[in-house]
C-alpha cells in the first residue's frame, strides 16, 4: 500500500506538515490549539451542527470554514482566533440559547457543562433575541433517563452515538426550527439497551440518568478510574466520590480499550454495592444452621477442616471464579497448592475456559488469545462465532458497529442465537446449534478446493498434513447436513473469506451457549492459519478469566502460562515461593469434585462461583457441594451455594476493590477502589493469607505478594502463534429437534449472580421473564406477561412471558439463573443444545 507524503499547511503563521485528508480539528488540536465543539465526538463521523469550530481560511477560498468537517488541502492558510473567528462563536452560542433554558444555578450538570463554560468564555450571559422559547415538558417515562426537551441544543450527538456507535438508533431528530427536537419514534418511552452513551455525551442536562441525581456540585467530586469487572472487555469507567460515596460512573473518556462508550451493566450495576442482602459477617454452620460468627471462629473452623482433610488424605478441591482479581487468584492457588500434597484447583466450567485452555493452548501452547481488539478494528473482515456479542460483549458490539457504519467493514455471524447484531451482518449464518466446527471445517475444505495452494500456507506447522487430510470428511453436503446451510451460504462465506485481506476472528462463550467452545477455537484458529487472518480473539464470560489463568488459577497451568506437568516448570515456580509445588492431580477437577474414581472430598474450597445454582444440571453442581465433607465459600450473597456451606465469608466486590484484571486482549488493567466495602469486609486474597498463615504456610505480605506474581506472570506477555494442528473431530450426527432451542447464553442486562442483586438491571430486565418471538407467542396463544411453564424432558420452571421482536422463531430466550430461582442452569445438561416446550399455565 502506498504512503501518503505530508503536506504543508499554515497555521497562525507558522508551517505546519499534516497527512492529506486530516481533518483540520485534529491538525489543529495536536498543536495544542483549543478550538471549541459541541457536536464533535472522534468517534463519530462530521457532522457540524454546533458550528463552534469555525476558523478562517486566508489562501485562495477564503471565510469561515468548520474545522471538524474539512481535510487539511495543500498551501492552506488557516487563522484560528481572529475577531471574525470569536465573533462567529459568539453568535452561534447566542443562537443556540434559543432553546435552551438557562438555570445554571440549580442545573444537574452545573460545574460541569461544556455550553456554560463556553459562554463564560465569549461573555454570553443571556439571550438577546426575541424569540418565544418553546415549552416542551420533561418526559420521565424511561426507567432510567429524564429528557428535557427545553435544554437541548440540538447537538445531534445523543441520535448520532446511538446510531452509528451503538447501532440502535432508538432516537431521531424530528420537525424543524425552533420546534425541532429529540425524540423516540412515535413519543414512545425510551426503550433501548440503556448504554448510557446519550446521557454521557450529551453537552448540556437535557439528557439526565435519575440514578446519578446527586447535589454534590462536579468541583467536589473526586473522579478515579477502574476496570469494569461485568464481563472480558475491560471497559475504563471514571467513578465520581463524593465522601467516600460513588455518585456517578461514566465511561473513561479517551482510555482504551472502550475509548468512553460503555453498556447497561457497566454503567448502572453499580448499586450492587448497596443491595439490601449484602453478607458483611461470617457465617458458621452450628447444629445445622448458618449463624454469624466472628472473623476469628470463622478462619479457626477453615484451618481445622483443611488440616483434617490433609491428614487423612482426602481431596482438598479449590474452586475459583473469574471474577476473582489476577491477585486474588494468584494467592488462591498458592494457598491450594502449598496446603494440599495432591491440590485439585480449576475454574469449573467458567465460559471461556476451556476454549483457552484446550482451544488456543492445544494449538499455539500458551491459553490465550492471538488478536486484540486493535486487529478486530482493522481487520477488513470479522468472523464472530458462537454468539451476539450485542448481548455478552457489549463493547466488541459497538467496535463491529462502528466497523460496519463508519469504515465499510464485512460482519459475518455465523451462531444459532438471536440478538440485536443481526440487522448489522454482512453475512447472517443462523447454523444449527454447536454446528459452528463443522462450518468452519467446511469452509476451509471448500476454500483449499478452490485454490489449493492455500496448503502452502500451513505446511510447515507440525500436524498440517492430519489436518488437512481429516478436512475430506466436510464435503459440502455433509456441513449442509451438519449446520442447516444451503450451499449458497456456504459459497457465500467461503467467497468472503476467500477475498478478504485480513480476517480477524471472536469466539464468543459464556454458560448457556450450546455446543463445545474448545473445538470450536481450534477450528477458528487452524481457519485463521490457513488465510492467513490476524488471529482469534477469545472472549470469557466473566471479567478476568485470562488474568486468573496467567496467575495460575487452573490445574494445568503454574502462574505465567508454565504447564503444571513440567517437572522444570515446578521447580521455577517453587523456587519463587520457597517451598515445593506438587505435581497436577492425576484427576480432572470436575471428576475430583463430584468425588468419582477415588476419594471423597474432604474440603471445598470456593471463591467467586456458585456451583449449586449457575453450573448445568448435568454437571451435578448441587450434589457435588453436598457431597463434600466440608464447604467453604467467599461471596457477597448469600448464593445457593452459600446455602448449603459450612462457612460463608463476606468478600469485597467490583468497585470495592484494588487489583488488577487482564482482558480478552491479554492487557492487564488496574482495579481502583471507588469506595469501601460495607463493614470493611476483606478482599479474597487477604482472607487466602491469613488462612495460609494459620496453616503455618509463609504467603508473602501485599506488597511482596504482587511483586512475585508479577515476576512469574510476565506481563505484558507476547503474542502466541500456532505451533501445531490437530485433526478435525469426524462429523457428528445430527441431534433431533424436539421443541423450540431454549437459549440461556447471557444478556445484555444480566450475566451471572452479581447482576441479579442490580435493583437497576432488574428493573429494566426481570430476572424471571422468557423472551419468544412474536410468531411463537401467536401460534401458542401467549402474550406479553402470561405465566408459562418451560420444560425440558423432567425439569421445568415458572417464568413470565415477554414477547420481544429480537428474538428468531424457533428459540427461547431464558436467564441462566434467577435470583428467586433457577431457571434455563436446571434445564440445560451441558454444552449440547437443548429443546424445552412451552405453554400458558393454568
Amino acid at each position: 500500500m502506498a504512503t501518503l507524503d505530508p503536506i504543508e499547511v499554515m497555521v497562525d503563521g507558522h508551517p505546519v506538515t499534516a497527512l492529506p485528508g486530516t481533518r483540520l480539528l485534529d491538525v489543529l488540536r495536536g498543536l495544542g490549539l483549543r478550538i471549541p465543539t459541541l457536536c464533535h465526538d472522534d468517534r463519530l463521523t462530521p457532522y457540524g451542527g454546533c458550528r463552534l469550530c469555525v476558523v478562517t481560511r486566508r489562501d485562495g477560498r477564503g471565510g469561515l470554514v468548520l474545522a471538524c468537517s474539512t481535510p487539511v488541502l495543500p498551501g492552506m492558510v488557516i487563522e484560528t482566533h481572529t475577531p471574525e473567528v470569536v465573533e462567529a462563536r459568539r453568535q452561534q452560542l447566542q443562537l443556540l440559547l434559543l432553546n435552551h433554558r438557562l438555570e445554571c444555578p440549580i442545573c444537574d450538570r452545573r460545574g460541569d457543562c461544556r455550553l456554560q463554560e463556553l459562554m463564560f468564555e465569549h461573555g454570553v450571559s443571556e439571550q438577546p433575541y426575541p424569540f418565544e422559547r418553546p415549552l416542551i415538558p420533561r418526559d420521565e417515562s424511561s426507567p432510567v433517563i429524564t429528557r428535557d426537551p427545553e435544554k437541548c441544543i440540538l447537538c445531534g450527538k445523543c441520535v448520532r452515538l446511538c446510531d452509528e456507535v451503538q447501532g440502535v438508533a432508538a432516537i431521531g431528530i424530528v420537525h424543524r426550527g425552533l420546534q425541532a427536537r429529540v425524540t423516540t419514534l412515535l413519543d414512545r418511552p425510551l426503550d433501548c439497551e440503556f448504554c448510557g452513551q446519550c446521557v454521557n455525551n450529551c453537552p448540556v442536562s437535557a439528557l439526565v440518568a435519575r440514578p446519578y441525581l446527586d447535589d454534590t456540585p462536579a468541583w467536589l467530586r473526586e473522579p478515579a478510574t477502574t476496570t469494569c469487572a461485568f464481563c472480558s472487555c475491560g471497559c475504563q469507567v471514571t467513578g465520581e466520590t463524593w465522601n467516600g460515596a460513588l455518585v456517578r460512573v461514566t465511561g473513561a473518556g479517551v482510555d482504551e480499550p472502550n475509548r468512553g462508550k460503555l453498556c447497561a451493566k457497566g454503567w448502572l450495576g453499580w448499586d450492587v454495592h448497596h443491595a439490601p442482602d449484602r453478607l458483611t459477617h461470617p457465617l458458621v454452620r452450628r447444629d445445622g444452621r448458618l449463624m454469624d460468627a466472628t472473623w476469628a471462629e470463622a478462619l479457626d473452623a477453615v484451618v481445622g477442616a483443611l488440616r483434617r482433610a490433609r491428614d487423612a488424605g482426602h481431596r482438598i478441591v479449590g474452586l475459583g471464579g473469574s471474577r476473582l482479581s489476577c491477585e486474588d487468584a494468584y494467592a488462591m492457588q498458592r494457598l491450594m497448592r502449598t496446603a494440599a500434597a495432591t491440590p485439585h484447583i480449576g475454574l469449573g466450567p467458567a465460559g471461556g475456559a476451556r476454549a483457552l485452555v484446550e482451544g488456543m493452548g492445544a494449538l499455539t501452547g500458551a491459553p490465550r488469545s492471538t488478536a486484540t481488539f486493535d486487529d478486530v478494528r482493522s481487520a477488513d473482515v470479522v468472523l464472530v462465532l458462537r454468539g451476539d456479542p450485542a448481548r455478552t460483549h457489549p463493547l466488541l458490539k459497538t467496535e463491529l458497529v462502528q466497523g460496519v457504519t463508519q469504515r465499510g467493514q464485512t460482519l459475518v455471524l455465523a451462531h444459532a442465537l438471536s440478538g440485536p447484531l443481526d440487522r448489522h451482518a454482512t453475512l447472517r449464518l443462523p447454523v444449527h446449534p454447536a454446528s459452528e466446527a463443522a462450518l468452519l471445517h467446511g469452509v476451509a475444505a471448500r476454500l483449499l478446493a478452490l485454490d489449493p495452494g492455500l496448503a502452502s500456507r500451513v505446511h510447515g506447522i507440525p500436524g498440517a498434513g492430519e489436518w488437512l487430510a481429516s478436512l475430506a470428511a466436510y464435503d459440502a453436503e455433509t456441513v449442509v447436513r451438519q449446520t442447516g446451510l444451503d450451499l449458497t451460504a456456504l459459497d457465500a462465506l467461503a467467497s468472503v473469506l476467500g477475498h478478504a485481506r485480513t480476517l480477524a476472528t471472536a469466539v464468543i462463550t459464556g454458560l448457556g451457549i450450546p455446543g463445545d467452545e474448545a473445538a470450536v477455537t481450534r477450528a477458528a484458529v487452524a481457519l485463521d492459519a490457513l488465510v492467513g487472518g490476524r488471529g482469534v480473539m477469545v472472549l470469557g464470560e466473566k471479567a478476568n478469566l485470562q488474568g486468573v489463568i496467567d496467575a495460575g488459577l487452573h490445574g494445568e497451568w503454574l502462574p505465567g502460562g508454565r504447564p503444571t506437568a513440567s517437572a522444570d516448570a515446578r521447580a521455577e515456580v517453587g523456587v519463587a515461593w520457597g517451598q515445593p509445588v506438587p505435581p497436577p492431580a492425576p484427576v480432572p477437577l470436575l471428576t475430583a469434585i463430584q468425588a468419582d474414581g477415588g476419594d471423597p472430598v474432604g474440603v471445598l474450597y470456593v471463591a467467586g462461583q456458585d456451583p449449586a445454582g449457575a453450573w448445568p444440571g448435568g454437571l451435578r453442581g448441587t450434589e457435588a457441594v453436598a457431597a463434600a465433607a466440608f464447604v467453604v465459600v467467599h461471596d457477597a450473597f448469600m448464593s445457593d451455594t452459600a446455602q448449603q456451606a459450612d462457612v460463608v465469608l463476606p468478600v469485597a466486590i467490583l468497585g470495592e476493590r484494588a487489583g488488577s484484571l487482564v482482558a480478552a486482549d491479554g492487557v492487564r488493567r488496574p482495579l481502583v477502589r471507588l469506595e469501601p466495602p460495607p463493614r470493611a469486609v476483606p478482599q479474597d486474597r487477604d482472607i487466602f493469607r491469613e488462612v495460609s498463615a494459620r496453616l503455618g504456610i509463609a504467603m508473602p505480605e501485599e506488597a511482596a505478594l504482587v511483586a512475585e506474581m508479577e515476576a512469574l506472570c510476565g506481563w505484558p506477555r507476547p503474542r502466541a502463534s500456532v505451533q501445531c494442528l490437530v485433526p478435525a473431530e469426524p462429523p457428528a450426527a445430527a441431534a433431533p429437534i424436539d421443541g423450540l432451542l431454549l437459549d440461556g447464553s447471557p444478556q445484555v442486562f444480566r450475566s451471572g449472580s452479581i447482576t441479579d442483586h442490580s435493583a437497576r438491571l432488574q428493573e429494566l430486565s426481570p430476572s424471571v421473564a422468557v423472551k419468544l418471538s412474536r410468531r411463537e407467542a401467536a401460534e401458542l396463544n401467549i402474550g406479553d406477561g402470561d405465566t408459562v411453564l418451560v420444560s425440558v424432558g423432567d425439569r421445568a420452571a415458572l417464568l413470565r412471558a415477554r414477547v420481544d421482536p429480537e428474538v428468531r422463531p424457533g428459540m427461547l430466550v431464558a436467564p441462566w439463573r434467577a435470583r428467586w430461582g433457577t431457571a434455563a442452569s436446571r434445564m440445560i445438561p451441558g454444552d449440547e443444545p437443548a429443546h424445552a416446550h412451552i405453554r400458558r399455565s393454568s
